[in-house]
């Protein structure tokens, strides 16, 4: 016993508790809050918060991690040497996790490196932290352990991209992909001579000649679907596999053409429609692929008078005889233009006027549209002003009796002359690189455009655009930060307007940008109007009919088309309905169709 100097007994210090379960726990809710607070923000519309928040909620858990680290250098157990190096420690494990994620034992495509980092790690500390904090029992190897089964969802699965509410696509690393099983399958077939030559392929009314239609719409023709008595179609024939895009298809009469990843080519491919026999493959070499979206083509090819023009994803544009195959010309936007590819490929598909093929370069470098000999290939104009990243394709549309080649991308909306590419009018409206333009504008009556789409937040608005005399005016007529799109292009019925916003199918009135209705679960899909029916492609792979009707919501039908993340936009051509995906492509007849002979 202590005594002191007047003989009574000394108190004893007390140890310092540096409350490090007390820090685990705070710095671990904070974590788990703020990336749970950032997903709900993102998926409920009531909850408004900058972009950038919602972002930076996604490095929650990270920034978690490294808070409890610099606590535990300051605060923590233990002398100051021995926690700098169990801090070191610590993070040679921090680092070594996303680098196993990246490669472990299958070195492929898809590594989880990022995610691992931020995600993987501070999951597995805080596991490990609270099971040594309250399970006194597992201290020590049961600890680490515990850590390793935490974090192995990080070493034994791959990234197969994003889906569109950028939730992770995984799959297991011992797994091949579906996408790179068929790559692999037809890289023999890249380019395929053809099985019948044909002079021409004629096209008429009931056909469907480039992406969302003539007019970029996404509004089937009157003599497709004729007689269709608004049934569920029968399916016909299916085609598994095709090679990975995200591209649509063009159809007229006999015939189908899309666009396939083969290898390392990217192929342009024709289909009889009838059966889905291969007509011929012409493949240019190339490939493009990004972790979030995947590899192959992402544009549509476009028909007219019997030539085809495709856009790869690696940057060429080539001419086709639409019959046979064969290679008629090549341009190379970055050679030609000087252009950069877009982070996620280029996009934007080729747009047919008269004799000339109207081109986005969609790169700061390059002009903003291109003018070539449909013919040639030979430059015809090109505009002065520069473009932008971007993957919108250019439309010819009618605004003020006037024929205009109107372009959307991340500066905003702009017109050029289709004859010599002049800008007409514009509309200033920039955006953050992060949030591409990619939905097609649409044109409406009375010389109204909506605009929309990128990251959610970004909203809709809806344009009004005047001529008096040769004066032009562009106003804004509405706008509404309750609606993105995204990428999901959108359709009108009469006063409404219908379009995707976080996988649910939106309603909105016309007049004034207000929400009618908002149901359903599609996922990142998109829609085609077909009379006064949407066709909705969920991103499952599911097809389902909705009443295009401002006063409710009615899914009327719903079948399972295809399997695996859809991004395709479905199509409605001569009495059938041609949906694809990256690896599967089905058709079915439409009840009732009487347009066939």
């Amino acid at each position: 016993m202590d005594l002191t100097s007047d003989g009574f007994e000394a108190e004893r210090p007390q140890p310092i508790r540096s409350g490090w379960r007390r820090a685990l726990l705070i710095f671990t809710a904070l974590g788990a809050g703020g990336f749970a607070a950032g997903r709900i923000a993102y998926r409920l519309d009531s909850v408004t918060l900058p972009m950038t928040l919602v972002m930076l909620s996604t490095l929650a858990p990270f920034f978690a991690l490294l808070g409890f680290g610099l606590w535990w250098l300051v605060f923590g157990d233990y002398g100051r040497v021995t926690r700098v190096l169990l801090a070191l420690a610590a993070a040679a494990v921090v680092v070594a996790v996303p680098f196993l994620a990246q490669g472990f034992w299958v070195p492929q495509p898809g590594g989880m490196k990022m995610f691992g980092l931020i995600w993987g790690a501070p999951l597995a500390a805080a596991v490990a932290g609270l099971v040594l904090a309250f399970v006194p029992a597992l201290r020590g190897w049961p600890a680490i352990l515990v850590a390793m089964v935490a974090v192995s969802p990080w070493l034994l699965t791959r990234t197969e991209g994003v889906t569109g509410a950028f939730d992770l696509d995984v799959s297991f690393r011992w797994s091949t992909p579906p996408t790179a099983a068929a790559e692999k399958q037809l890289a023999g077939r890249a380019t395929v001579a053809p099985t019948a030559v044909v002079a021409d392929v004629p096209v008429g009314p009931a056909d469907w000649t480039g992406f969302r239609g003539a007019d970029r719409a996404g509004v089937a023709p009157v003599a497709a679907f004729q007689g269709w008595d608004g049934t569920a179609p029968k399916e016909r024939w299916r085609k598994n596999p095709i090679g990975p895009a995200w591209s649509s298809v063009c159809v007229a009469g006999d015939f189908l053409f899309t666009q396939e990843q083969r290898g390392e080519s990217e192929s342009v491919v024709s289909y009889r429609t009838a059966d889905g026999t291969e007509v011929w493959a012409h493949g240019d070499a190339g490939k493009h692929t990004d972790w979030a979206s995947g590899a192959g083509p992402r544009a549509t090819p476009t028909l007219a008078n019997g030539r085809l023009f495709a856009a790869t994803a690696s940057g060429a544009i080539v001419a086709l005889q639409a019959g046979s195959g064969a290679p008629l010309w090549r341009v190379d936007l970055k050679e030609k233009y000087g252009a950069t590819k877009p982070p996620f490929g280029w996009s934007s598909s080729p747009l047919a006027v008269g004799e000339l093929v109207v081109l986005s370069p969609a790169a700061p470098e390059a002009p903003r549209l291109v003018a070539l000999s449909a013919a040639t290939g030979e430059l015809k104009w090109q505009t002065e002003a520069k473009g932008t990243y971007g993957y919108s394709s250019p439309q010819l549309s009618t605004v003020a009796n006037v024929p205009l080649v109107l372009m959307f991308n991340g500066e905003g909306l702009f017109a050029h002359d289709p004859a010599t590419g002049a800008e007409v009018w514009r509309y200033d409206g920039k955006v953050q690189a992060n949030e591409p333009a990619t939905v097609q504008p649409l044109v409406l009556a009375g010389d109204r455009i909506v605009i929309g789409g990128g990251i959610k937040g970004t909203g809709t608005r809806c344009l009004a655009v005047a001529k008096s005399g040769e004066k032009w005016s562009v106003t804004e007529k509405w706008a509404t930060t309750k609606f993105t799109p995204v990428f999901n292009d959108v359709v009108r019925f009469g006063d409404f307007l219908f379009g995707l916003d976080t996988g649910r199918l939106v309603c909105l009135d016309l007049a004034n940008g207000s929400i009618r209705w908002r149901e359903g679960n599609y996922g990142s899909g998109q829609l085609l109007l077909v009379g006064d029916k949407l066709l909705v492609a969920s991103e499952q792979g599911r097809l389902a009919c909705v009443a295009a009707s401002g006063d409710e919501y009615e899914e009327l039908w719903a079948l399972p088309a295809v399997k695996g993340k859809t991004w395709n936009h479905p199509v409605v051509a001569g009495g059938r309905l041609y949906f694809r995906n990256p690896t599967e492509m089905a058709t079915y007849d439409l009840p009732g169709y009487m347009g066939r002979k």
